[in-house]
């Protein structure tokens, strides 16, 4: 992934524009509709393959009998996800990158369903669907129209991801209560990671940085973590609330 400022002028796969005017434009918006039709793709498996468990009761059974298949999928996508973002060739060489995203879509798929079949609730899993779109579709609209620059606060985000971190090791000792209010913060800061990838991802004038347009993979995948972080999060908040 190469990140950099609208106004490099020394390296024009960084600026939205380049000296071809309108093939510059063209250029991010066929990257722009890559990104997004690979993250609908990979939205659409994972909510096929959530579906299974409520489709089957037999499934469903399997799938919680079998938690190391889950934490095996979960730690073979931290390492396919880990292994697109920091060796560039894999990420952009076709067919690799396209393979190994759609495995690690696989993987990230079937831990999702892991989870919405632990909670056997298909009006919660529902509901946590229809919030996260909403609040996804709102979130995007919201990052491509203002003129606020997200891009120029990525310092700002990972520290406030690692304070998460941190805040998630408290919550395990305090109960139910900061439990929920470590839920709910973590829809707040996936929300931020949302638009400030969006904004990376669309680009524009005054931007101070973007992806490159090589990087569609990668662009696909922070987009898809995003969403799918706070679509789990939701439910984890509705499953309190709902108990308590």
């Amino acid at each position: 992934m190469r990140l950099g400022g609208s106004s490099n002028e020394g390296d024009n796969s960084y600026r939205l524009m380049n000296d071809d005017g309108n093939q510059g434009f063209d250029d991010r918006l066929g990257f722009i509709r890559k990104v997004y039709g690979i993250m609908c793709t990979q939205l659409t498996i994972t909510a096929f393959m959530t579906l299974l468990p409520y489709l089957s009761e037999g499934f469903r059974l399997w799938i919680i009998s079998h938690p190391g298949l889950a934490l095996a999928c979960a730690v073979l996508g931290l390492a396919l996800s880990c292994g697109l973002f920091c060796i560039e060739s894999l990420a952009r060489k076709v067919p690799a990158n396209y393979i190994l995203m759609l495995f690690f879509t696989l993987c990230e798929a079937y831990t999702v369903t892991f989870v919405c079949a632990m909670v056997n609730d298909g009006l919660i899993v529902l509901q946590a669907a229809f919030m996260t779109a909403a609040l996804s579709g709102g979130l995007t609209v919201y990052a491509v129209t203002t003129k606020r620059d997200f891009t120029m606060c990525g310092g700002l985000i990972w520290g406030i991801a690692t304070v998460m971190i941190v805040f998630s090791l408290f919550s395990i000792f305090f109960g139910r209560t900061m439990s929920l209010i470590y839920c709910t913060l973590g829809v707040i800061v996936f929300a931020i990671y949302l638009v400030f990838d969006t904004q990376l991802i669309v680009g524009g004038e005054g931007r101070y940085a973007h992806l490159n347009e090589e990087d569609y993979i990668l662009g696909a995948i922070i987009l898809y973590l995003d969403i799918i972080n706070i679509f789990l999060y939701i439910i984890e908040i509705l499953i309190r609330l709902k108990n308590d």
